[in-house]
């Protein structure tokens, strides 16, 4: 004896075919640009000029972002040399000279500490902190500058 399946009533229908006509032709389509109101030009210059300095702001955020990596890799440079103690080269030199303004402010304000023939200079270690600390504070303040509230 041979069991009948049963389908279930769902099995055949379809939510949605591709020949499906809107129901109402005129009330679906799209509202053309034409028959929109227009925004008054005061508004329309206001908006462009907080577009505008919105971008100028996002362009220094990024310019920030850009200095504190290159500085950030001039430190870490010169307190990698510092550290093996690679003085005599043309480039340690370069790096040396480069770096000394950036760490001036923060040189006496602890000695480097020597291990084992390796030094390792705090002050250094300091300015990448404060730099790091100071471009981060500044990059947040022009993101809430810039923020739009929705």
């Amino acid at each position: 004896m041979k069991r009948q399946q049963r389908k279930s009533p769902w099995a055949r229908t379809t939510i949605h075919s591709e020949v499906t006509e809107p129901a109402l032709p005129g009330i679906t389509e799209p509202i053309p640009r034409s028959a929109l109101p227009r925004e008054s030009w005061m508004r329309r210059l206001m908006r462009a000029i907080g577009v505008f300095f919105t971008t100028i702001i996002n362009k220094i955020n990024q310019l920030l972002a850009f200095a504190l990596s290159v500085l950030l890799l001039l430190l870490f440079t010169r307190f990698i040399l510092r550290f093996f103690g690679l003085s005599l080269s043309q480039f340690s030199y370069w790096i040396f000279l480069l770096s000394t303004p950036l760490v001036a402010p923060f040189n006496n304000l602890l000695p480097a500490l020597s291990y084992n023939g390796y030094i390792v200079e705090v002050s250094t270690l300091v300015a990448i902190v404060v730099y790091t600390l100071l471009v981060t504070i500044a990059r947040q303040f022009l993101k809430v500058l810039v923020a739009t509230t929705r």
